[in-house]
């Protein structure tokens, strides 16, 4: 029942997109940037950045929207901004910044208010990554790489040769953990760069129905057991204007990972993955001659290795890799040569950010999950001797803001029932100060929802599980179940923060009656290396297996739930699950919805799939088994099939072939499309998203 005295809560309010989401996210300081010294923090608080001082709470200065309009109109020729574009901020001045307004990029100094420099862009430039200390950007331009200077100007530093070649670009579909195709060196007289060959690629055709006449975006698409692409690397030195070219590998069509730079810009290091991804080496290269130094240590596994994070270097002659060789992901410190000196971390815990070096207190600061998969402790720990100890001690989710120089850091903290703390700290006493400490946004709404996280045991594992579900619970009353899954590699559902890792979907259900209840299976991300590897060779069976045993847990420990009326949801590898289960445990869900499902893991592509996978030819029987067109004939429930016409990920052909086999079947599939989408709708459509599913559940 709605409490008629306090505010309603609409999807519009609750879902990534809607008119008033942001409006119900805690308030709170965002972007946070200590300066080196520990005097002063730079931070965004309602759309406006600002700089502070500690020591008395002074304010420096404050940039706004209204403050970048003034701007604007005094250089005149541009329409005013309604909010504030995303500012890169530079190290050598906290208050000057760039942004990208239209097609130009603008420095401003926040603190003057003045317009600093202004650069034209090309809509077809891509990928622009800023020198600070040469002040100038690397782009990319239809596979060529160049450099764009201050005044505009531009220089070429790779032509392409051929189409299919990209100098610059992403290799790999972002996959090990790569964000960028270029990385410039500490002290910005070096770029290197990727040189991607997709020529033995296929093309695969994506229409863009925007004009009348549509148009055809072919993509390259490698696919599981396909010709893959083949990756390089280069240097361009700055002084000489020169490319040289890294040595090349022995290995054919392997990935290149990890890049980088040592302090003195003299040697590079690449992480080197097999075709097969079992093998990584780690490599140094001569930065003058491309010539290779050394390959300093290498990993093997029988599944499968995946190397994700640069090396961090905290002297000239060591530093520190993360690897899962041991079964968590850890810290090892080497010197220069490869050789191991002493792994620094140990135990049945994850690693999951490095922060960075203090060498004030010689220590490393990290996160991880030392008290529990749930929580993200912040932890330091002694180079010298190994020892790890616990920086903050609130049982949750944190993240930290450090000042190398003095040892300052600033703590951003939320739990399940925390929306958001901040408190500053210091590495050498136990002083606290709280600086801002976020309100309930849900306050004076009609928020009736309870949230609880737990966990069960089964086959010697610890599932921890999420139910979401409408308060005040009326004893004897049977609700109907929403069980929203994901499943897959590399992301965890359940966490000790805010909201408790829900994303609106969880609470619009709750809010209209549905009991919603989330597990991370095995395959779930930072549960160390054979939680998630009990996947490998047959990619949905162990978590099919886990959601049916948690089906079974839920009805047996929680009498509210109606068993006649379950429903499950999904989307990507969530689609995948929800799909499989729909159809290999057709007695389990009523009814479901899937979005952006694979549906066939041989159209899916190469270096996620053969990772998990192999090829279709090394295991037929595990492609086979997850084949879901294979078990058409076993639907019996209602089916929901979403998909965006422009999905570069998980390619529209996927649902499109289970809707064509389900039609000659004869089983009625419904299905619905999102024009103009990728990998998922976003905006404000995806409120209508969000809707349709609703509708969904309510109708069936």
């Amino acid at each position: 029942m709605t409490d008629s005295s306090k505010k309603q809560l609409t999807p519009d309010d609750l879902i990534p997109g809607g008119s008033g989401y942001k409006r119900l996210l805690p308030t709170t300081m965002e972007e946070i940037s200590l300066s080196p010294d520990g005097t002063t923090v730079r931070y965004k608080f309602s759309e406006v950045y600002q700089e502070v001082s500690l020591s008395d709470g002074s304010t420096f200065w404050q940039f706004g929207v209204d403050t970048l309009n003034g701007i604007i109109f005094n250089a005149g020729k541009m329409e005013l901004q309604k909010s504030l574009p995303t500012l890169h901020f530079l190290e050598r001045n906290r208050a000057e910044a760039w942004m990208k307004l239209k097609q130009e990029i603008w420095f401003v100094n926040c603190q003057t208010a003045q317009l600093l420099h202004r650069i034209q862009l090309l809509p077809e430039w891509e990928n622009l990554l800023f020198n600070e200390e040469k002040k100038l950007f690397s782009f990319t331009c239809r596979g060529d790489l160049s450099l764009l200077h201050l005044s505009g100007e531009t220089t070429l530093v790779m032509k392409q040769p051929s189409p299919d070649v990209l100098a610059g670009g992403i290799p790999s579909r972002y996959e090990f953990g790569i964000e960028e195709g270029a990385v410039w060196s500490p002290k910005g007289n070096k770029l290197a760069y990727y040189i991607v060959d997709q020529t033995a690629v296929t093309s695969y055709p994506l229409v863009k129905i925007q004009e009348p006449i549509a148009t055809l975006d072919a993509i390259k698409y490698p696919m599981a057991g396909t010709p893959s692409e083949t990756v390089r690397m280069s240097i361009f030195d700055l002084e000489s204007q020169k490319n040289i070219e890294l040595e090349s590998s022995d290995w054919q069509e392997s990935y290149l990972t990890c890049v980088t730079w040592s302090s003195d810009e003299k040697a590079i290091f690449v992480a080197e993955v097999d075709r097969r991804q079992k093998h990584c080496r780690v490599m140094s290269f001569d930065a003058s001659t491309g010539r290779r130094i050394a390959s300093l240590w290498e990993e093997e596994e029988e599944k499968y290795v995946e190397p994700q994070h640069p090396l961090l270097f905290i002297d000239e002659k060591r530093f520190v890799w993360q690897s899962r060789r041991d079964g968590f992901n850890h810290l090892y410190l080497y010197d220069i040569s490869g050789k191991l000196l002493r792994q620094l971390t140990r135990g049945n815990f994850e690693v999951t950010q490095l922060y960075g070096y203090c060498p004030k207190s010689d220590e490393l600061l990290f996160l991880c999950t030392q008290s529990s998969p749930l929580n993200r402790d912040a932890c330091a720990v002694s180079i010298t001797d190994g020892n790890i100890r616990r920086l903050v001690n609130d049982e949750g989710a944190h993240t930290l803001f450090i000042a190398w120089e003095s040892g300052d850091f600033i703590d951003s903290f939320s739990s399940i029932n925390t929306p958001n703390r901040i408190t500053l700290h210091n590495l050498f006493n136990d002083e606290t100060e709280v600086l801002y400490s976020a309100e309930n946004p849900y306050e004076g709404y009609d928020f009736a929802i309870e949230t609880e996280i737990g966990s069960y045991e089964k086959e010697g594992d610890e599932i921890f599980y999420r139910i979401v579900r409408p308060a005040n619970i009326e004893k004897g009353k049977r609700y109907p179940l929403a069980y929203y899954v994901y499943g897959g590699p590399h992301v965890q559902l359940i966490r000790n923060e805010w909201m408790a890792g829900t994303k609106g979907f969880e609470y619009m259900m709750a809010l209209n009656g549905y009991v919603v209840m989330s597990i991370d299976p095995h395959g779930s991300d930072n549960r160390g290396k054979a939680f998630e590897q009990k996947i490998w060779r047959n990619i949905g069976a162990q978590q099919m297996e886990d959601y049916r045993y948690s089906i079974e847990w839920l009805l047996r420990e929680k009498e509210y739930i109606d068993e006649k009326r379950m429903g499950i949801y999904g989307w990507s590898f969530g689609g995948f699950m929800a799909t499989r289960l729909m159809l290999r445990c057709p007695n389990l869900f009523a009814f479901g919805v899937a979005g952006g499902a694979v549906i066939d893991w041989a159209f899916y592509e190469v270096m996620y799939t053969e990772r998990y996978m192999e090829t279709p030819a090394l295991n037929p029987e595990g492609f086979k088994e997850n084949n879901l067109c294979h078990y058409i004939d076993d639907l019996k429930g209602d089916l929901l099939l979403i998909h965006c016409d422009n999905d570069p990920v998980v390619l529209w052909q996927n649902t499109l072939t289970f809707l064509k086999k389900a039609t000659e079947a004869d089983k009625q599939v419904d299905y619905a499309v999102y024009p103009g989408h990728q990998h998922n709708v976003q905006g404000k459509e995806r409120v209508h998203l969000m809707k349709r599913i609703l509708r969904y559940f309510n109708m069936h």
